[in-house]
């Protein structure tokens, strides 16, 4: 059983001005009130399930934080003692759990060097969730989504950390040989969504976040997303295709801080109880090609 039951949000650091634009014009998320310096945005219920922070955009490199939740304060601590009985160092960061409005957090670190923010009692707004554009997006219980992560060495023994010492299930792997990357990819699930984090080496210049993938409620509304982009701000980077492992009809588009959004319909969920691991050879059944910038 998985110590973590899902990706609550991600904090990332960009232009908090170009942000707003690409929430509101470019996926549909609501901007919430938020701290000086600090962009808030919602995709549902809740206060926020991605935070920006104001600063330089830096690609893969703008990741801040990934946070993960527990059940409550008891599932904390726990995750707390094992983690230190490991010999992974862990803290307490009040100023940072106030940030965030939860009930308790902890902060430690991957062997990746990423930020993990632990968390219990992720707020819920005051308000019903309204997206400017129309989007329903799938979160609740299975969280945000997914970030894919740009490993800096061995994929695999980024993926063994989150199976050994966080609980996490192996989904399946993905062979990176059409990206001219060796070794495979590795997806990996804390609940019903087919993963919530995953690793490859070397997909980016540099280690971090490769994408966040949102997922939206039919694809009616992925071909809307997709058809407002025009190259002039955003950039549709990745056509719309098909993965071969969660079934994800998607696109890809650039954030302003630089790394990806995969914006997709339709993902398998997981049933642990009859769910086999599998290897593919290929990333996607169709579609998922690149386009250059200046196409």
């Amino acid at each position: 059983m998985s110590r973590l039951t899902s990706l609550g949000y991600v904090v990332v650091r960009g232009s908090l001005d170009e942000w707003t634009r690409f929430a509101t014009e470019t996926f549909g998320a609501q901007p919430a009130p938020a701290a000086a310096g600090e962009l808030r945005l919602r995709l549902d219920e809740y206060a926020y399930r991605i935070l920006v922070e104001d600063g330089e955009p830096a690609g893969s490199g703008s990741l801040v934080a990934l946070g993960f939740t527990v059940p409550d304060a008891a599932a904390l601590a726990g995750l707390e003692t094992h983690l230190a009985s490991r010999g992974i160092t862990v803290r307490e960061d009040e100023e940072r759990r106030a940030r965030r409005g939860v009930g308790g957090l902890r902060v430690f670190s991957d062997t990746e060097g990423n930020t993990i923010e632990a968390v219990h009692g992720l707020p819920r707004a005051d308000t019903p969730f309204t997206s400017p554009l129309g989007v329903r997006f799938v979160t609740g219980d299975l969280g945000v989504g997914h970030a894919f992560m740009n490993s800096s060495g061995d994929a695999r023994e980024a993926a063994e950390f989150y199976q050994r010492e966080l609980g996490f299930k192996l989904s399946d792997t993905i062979s990176m040989a059409e990206l001219g990357v060796d070794g495979n990819g590795y997806f990996l699930h804390c609940n019903p969504r087919h993963h919530s984090i995953g690793f490859g080496r070397g997909i980016g210049p540099v280690p971090g976040i490769d994408h966040l993938m949102l997922e939206v409620s039919d694809f009616s509304t992925v071909g809307r997303l997709m058809s407002r982009i025009n190259d002039d701000p955003d950039h549709v980077i990745v056509s719309l295709g098909e993965h071969t492992n969660d079934h994800m009809t998607s696109f890809y588009v650039t954030t302003p801080s630089g790394f990806q959004m995969e914006i997709g319909c339709d993902g398998v969920v997981v049933d642990d109880d009859t769910w086999q691991v599998a290897h593919y050879e290929a990333i996607s059944s169709w579609g998922h090609k690149y386009i250059a910038a200046d196409a």
